[in-house]
């Protein structure tokens, strides 16, 4: 069998320089790749529509409900806002506890 040859510090250099090379070119590849599929896919989704009919709600300000919805648990209350400008809910039912046991599931096996 023969024994390899002994390589040269040029041997060397040579093979950092394509090892370089290689890592720079996947690199670039892989972003060029990123650029070009999101491209694509930010050209082609339509989004989803939200009205059939082409009309938009006004949400700009908050409204309240003419009569009460009794299956709902909070109601929107007009003039009642933070600093920021969106309005509050106030709440109309306290959390009440069961008397049913309580479970917890996680994803391990």
């Amino acid at each position: 069998m023969k024994s390899a040859a002994p390589r040269t510090p040029v041997d060397r250099t040579n093979a950092l320089r394509r090892l370089r090379t290689l890592t720079l070119g996947t690199a670039l590849a892989g972003v060029f790749g990123m650029v070009g599929f999101g491209s694509v896919a930010a050209l082609t989704y339509a989004g989803k529509a939200s009205t059939t009919d082409g009309t938009v709600a006004d949400n700009s300000s908050p409204t309240t409900p003419a009569s009460p919805d009794t299956s709902s648990t909070a109601t929107a209350t007009a003039g009642t806002s933070t600093s920021s400008g969106s309005s509050l809910q106030a709440a109309t039912q306290t959390p009440t506890a069961t008397a049913r046991p309580a479970q917890v599931t996680s994803g391990g096996s």
